[in-house]
């Protein structure tokens, strides 16, 4: 079985993100105002992350949780945290998928939060696709980090995109292509090795995603 690595990192790199929400809601804001259109279907959609299996055939997960401040601060109205490991491979991933309104969830990649937090940006972002459950294509933004000063450098991959029915997409300008939805969903999946290994990188995200994105796809309404 091959074993990987997630640390504390994962903790920290999320942590950033949401603090960078933070920052989008009050430009939001500023543009917007704090209304939604249509609450009762910012509620909806937010319950609906509930119904994201926590067992995705080989994959079982572990969750974790934001502070109630993170939340507030944030405009989320509903998310999950959890890392999925594959039983039969030992490939593990990190995932967190928030809700809220459009603006905040828009903004701020996280290309911007893993560089705030001293990693540095080595490939990407480049598009690749995804199947939703449907079997149609969707796209999400691709990009891989090195935290250089560490003694032994991690890389960091990650996977993000924007959604409102369970289908995914990665616009040039997601602020722009989602303004005046009722709710936002943001999805992150992130996986990492040791650059000394002389390993060739594992495709954990992208086997992960296979499995998981039609019953992803399915839970939030596609």
């Amino acid at each position: 079985m091959i074993e990987t690595n997630v640390s504390r990192r994962d903790m920290i790199l999320m942590t950033a993100g949401i603090s960078a929400l933070f920052v989008g809601k009050l430009a939001d804001s500023s543009v917007n105002g704090f209304a939604v259109e249509d609450a009762n279907a910012l509620k909806d959609a937010a319950q609906r992350i509930a119904n994201v299996p926590e067992t995705i055939g080989n994959w079982t997960s572990t969750s974790s949780t934001l502070t109630e401040r993170e939340i507030e601060v944030a405009g989320i109205e509903g998310y999950l945290r959890r890392e999925y490991r594959n039983e039969k491979n030992g490939y593990r991933v990190n995932v967190t998928l928030l809700c809220g309104h459009s603006g905040p969830m828009s903004v701020h990649p996280p290309t911007a939060c893993f560089e705030g937090v001293g990693y540095t940006m080595i490939a990407g972002p480049t598009i690749v696709s995804v199947k939703h459950s449907n079997m149609l294509p969707g796209e999400m933004n691709k990009s891989s980090f090195r935290q250089g000063n560490a003694s032994v450098p991690e890389i960091v991959r990650v996977f993000w995109g924007w959604g409102t029915d369970g289908g995914w997409s990665a616009p040039t300008n997601p602020r722009f292509k989602f303004r005046g939805q009722s709710f936002l969903y943001k999805l992150y999946v992130t996986d990492s090795w040791l650059e000394d290994t002389g390993r060739t990188p594992l495709p954990q995200i992208e086997a992960f995603l296979e499995d998981a994105m039609p019953e992803i796809s399915v839970a939030l309404g596609s």
